[in-house]
């Protein structure tokens, strides 16, 4: 629930009020919690900078923010000379210093179930598609990662006999020109999937790939590259995911997001291998999400999109840990899980593709 405190501010030279919301402790956003300002340095160091100060609610005295939880397996050591790394410090730098202490940031943090995406909320989500003069097949959804890729699972590349030639970024309903984006059309030069790619049984394996594009994007507000995870992602409990993806007879034009939660792995593989060990899914390779309520999570569309977070370090910015690979059923519930894989275990084949 949002409540509003009052606070009385003086200055030698006037006397004003400025209104604060405070969330309750519950509310915090992703992967975040309620303590005492004293023990989250990122607010507490730079507190006069930040406007909307996200004050939260403990019940007891003193003055508490919601602070994000930090990632430890992200920041290890051995992972700071990775070219990953490196590239998400520069992409820090597209935005301003405001935002990357969260001023100004479109947070998702609270997102329920499975909702309508807001302009300029997901600058790093990708189109997939084939076109037909002014006609958009959407087909997947995938994840821009520097100006000239795209990752997405290889599944999209083998499902179809539509030939996939476009990437389409900054969009958010693709059926409408009158909405607050700036689409860029790029046409696909190639597209690299994983040399062990292959479809078995009920899974789908190393299902994962690259997409180059004819020329560079071009960043701005509506378009920016999302940052990669080095990490396997298992200190995070609460996910998002995002894609065009639409439950069963309710088709949507519209860029959706969902709050996932993560699935015991072994009470996913009970579902999806049947009580078959061995058969289809590894706690290694893959990562099982359900939706955080009761409503419908990942759909088709949303194949090849993207399993993330809020970055541990930079504010401002989402930190990829996944990729949608196959559900159990059409679309994820809680009883229907939906499996991602993990992309840490690909980190040096996409560094050495992209990267060089």
């Amino acid at each position: 629930m949002i409540g509003v405190a009052m606070k009385l501010l003086f200055s030698s030279l006037m006397l004003y009020v400025m209104t604060i919301a405070v969330v309750s402790a519950n509310d915090c956003g992703l992967n975040s919690e309620c303590v005492p300002i004293a023990d989250c340095p990122l607010i507490r160091d730079n507190f006069n900078l930040i406007k909307r100060k996200p004050y939260c609610n403990l019940g007891r005295p003193g003055a508490h923010v919601c602070c994000r939880r930090s990632s430890q397996s992200y920041t290890q050591s051995k992972n700071v000379d990775l070219r990953v790394v490196k590239e998400c410090r520069s992409y820090d730098s597209l935005t301003s210093l405001q935002n990357r202490l969260g001023e100004g940031c479109n947070y998702t943090s609270n997102t329920v179930g499975r909702v309508k995406a807001e302009p300029k909320e997901l600058p790093f989500i990708a189109l997939i598609h084939a076109k037909r003069g002014n006609f958009v097949a959407k087909l997947c959804t995938g994840t821009l990662i520097s100006k000239k890729y795209v990752l997405t699972a290889a599944h999209c590349f083998f499902a179809t006999n539509i030939p996939i030639t476009w990437v389409r970024l900054g969009e958010l309903d693709y059926l409408t020109n009158t909405n607050d984006a700036l689409p860029q059309d790029i046409e696909i030069k190639n597209v690299i999937t994983h040399h062990r790619y292959h479809a078995s049984g009920v899974a789908v394996h190393h299902n994962i790939a690259l997409v180059e594009l004819a020329k560079e994007a071009v960043f701005n507000d509506y378009v920016r590259p999302a940052c990669l995870s080095p990490a396997d992602g298992n200190d995070y409990q609460e996910f998002l995911g995002a894609g065009w993806g639409y439950p069963p007879l309710i088709p949507s034009s519209h860029l959706n997001k969902m709050k996932l939660n993560r699935l015991d792995f072994d009470k996913c593989a009970e579902i999806i291998q049947g009580g078959r060990p061995g058969k289809g899914i590894n706690n290694r390779a893959n990562m099982c999400m359900i939706p955080s309520t009761s409503n419908i999570s990942t759909c088709g569309g949303d194949g090849g999109g993207p399993l993330f977070v809020t970055h541990p370090e930079f504010p401002c910015q989402f930190l990829v840990i996944g990729i949608v690979s196959f559900g159990h059923t059409v679309c994820g519930t809680k009883d229907d899980p939906t499996v991602y894989t993990r992309i840490n275990l690909y980190i040096d084949w996409i560094q050495r593709i992209v990267w060089g």
